[in-house]
Parts: C-alpha cells; structure tokens; sequence
C-alpha cells in the first residue's frame, strides 16, 4: 500500500499519519496548499503522478467555522467543490484502488430524525448554518457514487462529527468550537480578559478526539465500505464543553452572548456501522481536552500566525 493523505497537516490528518506511519506504512502526507494546491487540477494531478498511490485518505478541505459559514458562503462552496472534484478524479486516473473521504455531519437534513442514520444523509435540506459547506460535501458522496457505479470506485465515506486534538486550527473567529474555545480561554487566563462565548450553552455536540478519528480511519481503509457516522455516540452540552474548559482556565471568566446564532441545537448520531467495524473511542472528553491544551499551550509560539 502507497497511501496519499490529503490534509494531512489537519486536526486528525496529523494523527492519522503519525499512526499509518507508526504502523510501517508507505505515506505520502500532503500537509497543505504548500505541498500540494489542490484546488488546481493540473497540480493535483501531478501529485498523484508523482507518488502513484494505491490508497487515498481525502481529508482536506476549506474549514471556515460557523462565523466563516456565514461571511463567507461562496468561498466555502467553490474551493470544496474544486478540491474534492480534483482528487477524486486523479484517484480514478491514477487507478486508486481505495478512497476514504472525510464528509462532515452538517451534511444531514436539518429535521432529520435522531440519532442521526446514515441512510438518511441526503434526504432533506440542511441546516441554513453549513448550508453551502454541507453541499460541497454533498457533492462528492455523490461524486463517489456516481464514480462506483460506472468506473467502480471503492470507497468509505466518513461523516465527521466535530473533531478536536493537536494540530487543530486554533483560530478563535473561523475555527471549530473546541480549538477556538482553547485558544480564547488561553489568552483569558493569561491576561484576565473575559471569553465570550456564542449562545446560550444550550446546543448539544458530539466531540471526538483526533487520535481515535484516526483510529476509526484506519477501520475504513481496511474492511469500510459505503457511508460510516465517525462520532463517539455521545452528546454534550456547549455548556458542560466550557465547564471542562474553565476547569482547566480556572483564572479565565467567560460570558454567554445569547445574541449570536447557535447553529443546530441538538446533534447525535448512530454509530452502530462503524462499531461493527470494532471501532470503540479510546479517549474521554476530559482526556482529549487536557491532551489537546497540554499540546497547544507547549506549541503556542509556533501559532501564532492564526
């Protein structure tokens, strides 16, 4: 196996390729834009040329966090568009013979029953919040289905709930909430400042660890097939996220702004697939979140360009 990871400098692409690598594999891991645009065909292709693999993990994206969804729609849909498109289609000229590609949870339908099923990701609108980054997504399940019935494609799709860990993008204004949370509440104690903190604590996330996703992705390379939920089955509070957070910042103070928009309230999902796959989370939120600001906190200095 030669595998190709996209993303690979990413939350769970970073811990993805420290464990493909710890287990002897052969790994080209394309970290960034700086490696590798994958936005430009002609370059993506090159790439694949270059390296020949025989397996791809596709986990790069453009990730604009909630404040980004909505001041920034157009970017999000174009740039995801264009790079899933080009990867998958250098994978079919490349003769992949397996792709395992990173969709997101946000692409289920906003009134879709709970927990939510994998069968049912397409079926309905989503929410008006990740509405164009949920569509780009969209398109390259469907992208991948469309390539498995005439070329046929192999592939794992993973719906991704909100991962966290090292490397994360720990960019307060377009990051993910655990990373953003990290980092304001850092500074918070470092400087007696107060953290604002968008709605009430009242929405309900499912939070897995970068080590585990990529865990889980190695299960999906080796015996996957079709559309896995990569979550850990449990719901927590925004509110109880920023209890753990505090616990750790305990010199930080924060504040509710019941102003900003909360996204969707209530997330959970079905993880009977991908247990079935022998999948079971390693980590506890507590211990990824301590690991996590244990890494950032040694690492500050070199991030200080988000």
């Amino acid at each position: 196996m030669r595998i190709l990871i996209t993303g690979a400098g990413g939350v769970v692409g970073a811990a993805l390729t420290n464990l493909l690598q710890s287990k002897g594999y052969d790994v080209r891991a394309l970290n960034s834009r700086r490696d590798c645009n994958l936005e430009n065909f002609e370059d993506t292709l090159r790439e694949f040329v270059l390296y020949a693999p025989t397996h791809v993990y596709h986990l790069a994206g453009a990730v604009y966090g909630l404040g980004g969804n909505l001041k920034f729609p157009a970017d999000i849909f174009r740039r995801n568009l264009l790079i899933n498109t080009n990867v998958v289609e250098a994978s079919r000229l490349l003769h992949v013979q397996k792709i395992v590609a990173m969709g997101t949870i946000a692409m289920y339908p906003a009134k879709a029953p709970m927990p939510f099923s994998e069968d049912d990701v397409l079926n309905g609108p989503v929410h008006e919040s990740e509405r164009f980054y949920a569509a780009a997504k969209r398109a390259m399940l469907e992208m991948l289905e469309s390539y498995r019935a005439q070329y046929g494609t192999n592939y794992a799709f993973a719906l991704s709930t909100n991962l966290y860990g090292p490397s994360d993008r720990f960019d307060e204004f377009y990051g993910h909430v655990v990373p953003s949370l990290i980092r304001k509440f850092h500074r918070a104690s470092s400087n007696k400042s107060i953290v604002e903190i968008w709605g009430d604590g009242s929405a309900e996330r499912d939070f897995l660890y970068s080590e585990d996703a990529a865990v889980a992705l190695l299960a999906l390379m080796e015996k996957g097939l079709g559309i896995f939920n990569l979550a850990t089955g449990v719901s927590t509070k925004i509110k109880d996220l920023v209890g753990h957070l505090h616990n750790l910042f305990p010199e930080a103070e924060y504040q509710w702004d019941v102003s900003k928009p909360l996204g969707q309230l209530e997330r959970s999902y079905d993880v009977t697939r991908i247990q079935q796959l022998g999948f079971k989370p390693h980590f506890t939120l507590t211990e990824g979140l301590q690991r996590t600001v244990d890494w950032y906190s040694k690492n500050l200095k070199h991030l200080r360009n988000y």
